[in-house]
C-alpha cells in the first residue's frame, strides 16, 4: 500500500470512530433526558380530591354551621349546603367558557 492509500484508510477509520462516539453520546444524552423527565413527572403534584362517577366530578361541600341545632324543619342551614356533596358536570370543572371571535373589519 502506498502512502496515499494508508492516509485514506486512516481517515476512514477515524471517521467511523467519531461516528461511534457521537452515537454513544447521543444515546447517553437521550437516556439522561428521559430519566430527568421521569423524575419531573413523578414529582409533579397530582389532583387534590376529585372522584369521577358517571361523567361527573364530586367534591365535598361546606360543613353545617354551629347554628345547625337551631334549624327549623325544612331549613337547610342558611344555604351552606348542609354537608351534601356538590356535583359538577365533567368538562366544565376548571375550564373557562368558550369565547366567540369576530372577523373584524
Amino acid at each position: 500500500m502506498n502512502h496515499q492509500q494508508q492516509h485514506l484508510a486512516s481517515a476512514v477509520m477515524e471517521r467511523d470512530r467519531s461516528r461511534s462516539r457521537m452515537r454513544m453520546v447521543t444515546v447517553t444524552v437521550g437516556a439522561a433526558s428521559l430519566a430527568a423527565a421521569g423524575v419531573v413527572a413523578y414529582n409533579l403534584p397530582g389532583p387534590t380530591h376529585t372522584t369521577a362517577v358517571s361523567g361527573t366530578t364530586t367534591t365535598p361541600a361546606a360543613q353545617p354551621s354551629a347554628s345547625a341545632a337551631n334549624q327549623q324543619q325544612g331549613d337547610d342551614g342558611g344555604g351552606d349546603g348542609g354537608g351534601a356533596a356538590v356535583t359538577v358536570p365533567s368538562g366544565t370543572f376548571g375550564q373557562a367558557p368558550a369565547q366567540a371571535t369576530s372577523g373584524g373589519s
